[in-house]
């Protein structure tokens, strides 16, 4: 069963072979054997791309794990109360409250920082740090960084494929319009010696 529309695809893509194939048909199957032969060379390209895509995250997650350290920061606060679930609509679990935490050299900072809603002030939040003691996000792991990677690869291919399949709808869809018109315009010429009209 699998072999008819591969059959069915590859008399399409080359109709040369048959008799009543008009030069649309041709047009039409060369642009969709191009556009399977770019789709299937832009796997090796959306894969080069992933694989620098992930060797520039990796000098990226160096970076970031060797200039970013986790502290605990304290709520010097009440954080806001819990907004009602309608307005929430319970998507959003933290809010933004002021703390106070120790750098690994001793030094105290204060700013804002993600606590619960109703977190009582004096409860201790797990934050991460940048080299100056600022309110950071996690560093990026090796993990993440494959994932950006494979990501972006299969964002690239499938745009590059997208791509070929709207240029063989667009021809297919002008043949089509093309070969109507032509119809149309040779009915109308027959048509008075077949009607009668």
């Amino acid at each position: 069963m699998p072999a008819k529309p591969l059959i069915r695809l590859a008399r399409q893509a080359f109709p040369h072979r048959n008799e009543l194939a008009t030069a649309g048909d041709r047009v039409e199957g060369a642009v969709l054997a191009f556009g399977l032969a770019v789709s299937l060379l832009a796997v090796p390209v959306a894969g080069a791309v992933g694989s620098e895509v992930y060797a520039t995250d990796r000098t990226r997650v160096a970076v970031e794990q060797a200039g970013r350290h986790q502290v605990d920061a304290f709520l010097v606060e009440d954080a806001p109360p819990v907004i009602g679930p309608g307005e929430r609509g319970g998507v959003v679990e933290t809010t933004w409250a002021r703390a106070r935490w120790r750098l690994p050299d001793g030094s105290a900072r204060e700013g804002a920082v993600q606590a619960r809603f109703d977190a009582p002030a004096g409860s201790k939040v797990p934050i991460w740090v940048d080299e100056n003691g600022g309110v950071s996000t996690a560093p990026l792991t090796a993990e993440g960084a494959g994932i950006n990677a494979v990501i972006l690869g299969l964002l690239l291919w499938a745009a590059v494929t997208g791509a070929m399949a709207l240029l063989h709808l667009v021809t297919s869809w002008t043949h089509r319009r093309v070969r109507a018109r032509r119809w149309a315009a040779e009915w109308r010429r027959v048509a008075p010696e077949w009607t009668g009209r």
